[in-house]
C-alpha cells in the first residue's frame, strides 16, 4: 500500500515553523492527499518559487504537526486559518 502525501513549504518543513493556513486541493496525483500546509507568513515571492515545497508523507507530516489531525477528514475545497498565534483552527474560504 501506498503512503498518501501531502505538501508543505519550507518554512514549515525545514524551518520548523507552525502550520498557520492548511488548504485541500483536488489531489495532483493518485498518492495526493490533496493537503497544502504553510505558515501563512510566507511572500507571494516565495510562495512563486517551486523549491519552497516539499512532498511529505503526510502520516509523518501530522506525526510532527499533530494540530493539523482534526482537518484531515476535510474535502477538497476546504481551507482553515489558525486564529492568532497557537489558536484553534477555523474554517475560512478557499482562496
Amino acid at each position: 500500500m501506498t503512503s498518501l502525501t501531502c505538501v508543505a513549504t519550507e518554512v514549515v518543513t525545514t524551518h520548523q515553523k507552525t502550520v498557520g493556513y492548511a488548504y485541500r486541493t483536488a489531489p495532483a496525483t493518485p498518492n495526493d492527499s490533496g493537503w497544502r500546509f504553510l505558515s501563512g507568513g510566507e511572500s507571494e515571492k516565495y510562495m512563486n518559487q517551486p523549491t519552497h515545497y516539499i512532498t511529505c508523507v503526510l502520516a509523518d507530516f501530522v506525526v510532527e504537526h499533530p494540530e493539523v489531525a482534526p482537518l484531515l477528514d476535510h474535502p477538497a475545497g476546504s481551507a482553515f486559518e489558525r486564529a492568532g498565534a497557537g489558536g484553534a483552527f477555523e474554517a475560512v474560504p478557499l482562496e
